[in-house]
């Protein structure tokens, strides 16, 4: 429409740094270029030097994504010509210690692959895994978690993803465990679809998995916290939050969606949960809930 661009616009880092001391740098995960052209810095791993934030190496994983919100829109024109596919690196590459065989570095994407790289052969592929279907939203989104036995890999894999794509591949909604080491899956807990036509319900997982000891604790995207067991990935409990809650100060709050980089938290034998995320068609809520053991 004759606007002047400026480009390329870089690419974005929306997940929080990991922070490797022993090698002196941090590790990112970049999105999608937001406007044309594309370039090798987007749906990257990036480490940068902690001491001047010089970056070290880059290890582009897809090529030539460019993607904004205006793709989801008819015929706009601040659609990037690529228009997509749109398969950040949400989550926050997990550095995984190993002094016998070798760090790892443990990332996954947006497209549903999961990566073991070598940190010090500039993010070099030592195992790769699809695990989900992959899409806008789709794949691994906001964070993984490990054990150090197992990297449990969340799904979000959306039904409807409003941009207007069909996949010929199913959903692969839910939960993973892999073998970190090698990418082998060692169980799979597919979510169940009990959303029933509720708007904006979906059974997959994209906010952020916690591990504790015995369990990985994770938020569907249909209002369900579930305690799924470590080994087995069986689910030990869940509760459904989308109910109306009677709070503390006295008012009535209601969960939603889980979504986002806060996924449940577990601290001194309590776990923390925000419900409600009403960002890109998901169930919007506003309660904050804590769960304890049962008394004696």
């Amino acid at each position: 429409v004759g606007t002047r661009i400026l480009a390329p616009s870089g690419a974005p880092i929306w997940n929080s740094p990991a922070i490797d001391a022993q090698r002196g740098v941090l590790y990112v995960g970049t999105g999608e270029n937001y406007s044309s052209p594309a370039n090798d810095t987007s749906d990257a791993l990036i480490a940068f030097r902690l001491k001047d934030g010089a970056m070290v190496w880059h290890a582009q994983k897809t090529a030539n994504d460019a993607w904004n919100v205006a793709c989801m829109l008819p015929d706009n024109p601040n659609c990037p010509k690529e228009n997509g596919p749109d398969v950040d690196f949400g989550a926050s590459t997990i550095v995984l210690r190993d002094a016998k065989r070798g760090d790892l570095l443990l990332a996954g994407q947006k497209s549903g692959w999961v990566y073991g790289v070598n940190p010090d052969a500039r993010g070099k592929i030592v195992w790769s895994s699809k695990v989900g279907r992959g899409g806008i939203q789709g794949g691994v989104h906001f964070g993984m978690a490990t054990d150090g036995e197992r990297l449990f890999v969340p799904i979000s894999d959306m039904k409807d993803e409003h941009d207007g794509r069909k996949h010929e591949a199913p959903s692969r909604a839910g939960i993973y465990a892999l073998d970190p080491r090698t990418g082998k899956e060692l169980w799979a807990a597919p979510a169940d679809d009990t959303c029933a036509g509720r708007q904006f319900c979906d059974p997959g997982i994209s906010a952020t998995v916690t591990s504790i000891p015995g369990a990985v604790l994770a938020g569907h995207m249909d209002g369900r916290l579930r305690a799924y067991d470590a080994a087995t990935g069986k689910v030990a409990w869940e509760v459904d939050t989308t109910q109306e809650w009677k709070t503390v100060s006295g008012e009535v709050a209601r969960g939603g969606s889980f979504g986002g980089g806060a996924g449940p938290m577990a601290v001194n034998g309590k776990v923390f949960a925000a419900s409600g995320y009403g960002l890109y068609f998901h169930m919007p809520g506003n309660v904050l809930l804590v769960f304890a053991p049962r008394a004696p």
